[in-house]
């Protein structure tokens, strides 16, 4: 593909596009066209990509910031996506040859952001201020419609992993206080198979997409 057709893809979220371009994590075409030079036919037998993929270059963005310490490429590279369509930003490219270094330095400053963002409240909240987590999204029964609203937006978040982690909040955290609701976020990070202080990053940043979505919804 060109790079005018996987920009006007990307800009009409096709679905297919999109996997390939940021999530491909197969043989590159560049890579194939390398080992036809020497085993053409090892090469036809390589599956290929319907489109350039993004994902070498993005992958070392991330760990130019990131270094030995773990990461989720998925979760980070949807967030990133995300960004890019919210505001129709691929539009701004005049040169489409230029895309993979805009999309390099964009992706720099933006992860670079949110990793500042991330390690700001790690650094500034300590684990007991989870009692408040949640409290934001509890919906009393009586108030059905608001449930209901709340429930809505959640399933209409564009990062499902945010999506999960907010409604497992709601209807499972939410109804509990003090150190009931840390033992239950501390099973709640278990069951998610991630850190305590980790999950609480995650919550932060999903009650905030959480409320963006919130305000689309309304919009509409």
């Amino acid at each position: 593909m060109t790079f005018e057709e996987i920009i006007q893809r990307l800009r009409e979220r096709d679905d297919r596009v999109t996997q390939c371009f940021f999530f491909w994590d197969g043989p590159t075409w560049q890579h194939i066209e390398e080992v036809r030079r020497t085993n053409p036919q090892k090469a036809a037998a390589m599956r290929k990509p319907v489109c350039n993929t993004a994902r070498p270059a993005l992958l070392k963005v991330l760990h130019s910031l990131y270094g030995g310490k773990h990461f989720d490429y998925s979760e980070l590279v949807s967030d990133f996506y995300y960004f890019l369509v919210k505001d129709d930003k691929l539009a701004t490219i005049q040169d489409p040859k230029a895309l993979m270094g805009w999309l390099v330095r964009t992706a720099y400053y933006f992860f670079l952001h949110q990793k500042i963002k991330n390690d700001k409240v790690l650094e500034n909240t300590p684990i007991e201020s989870l009692t408040d987590v949640g409290d934001d999204l509890e919906a009393d029964e009586e108030e059905n419609r608001t449930r209901e609203f709340v429930m809505e937006t959640i399933a209409a978040m564009p990062n499902k992993t945010y999506a999960k982690i907010l409604d497992e909040v709601t209807l499972e955290v939410g109804q509990y206080k003090g150190k009931e609701k840390i033992d239950k976020m501390r099973q709640l990070a278990d069951k998610l198979d991630i850190p305590i202080d980790n999950l609480y990053v995650k919550v932060s940043l999903a009650k905030k997409q959480f409320k963006e979505t919130a305000m689309r919804i309304k919009m509409i």
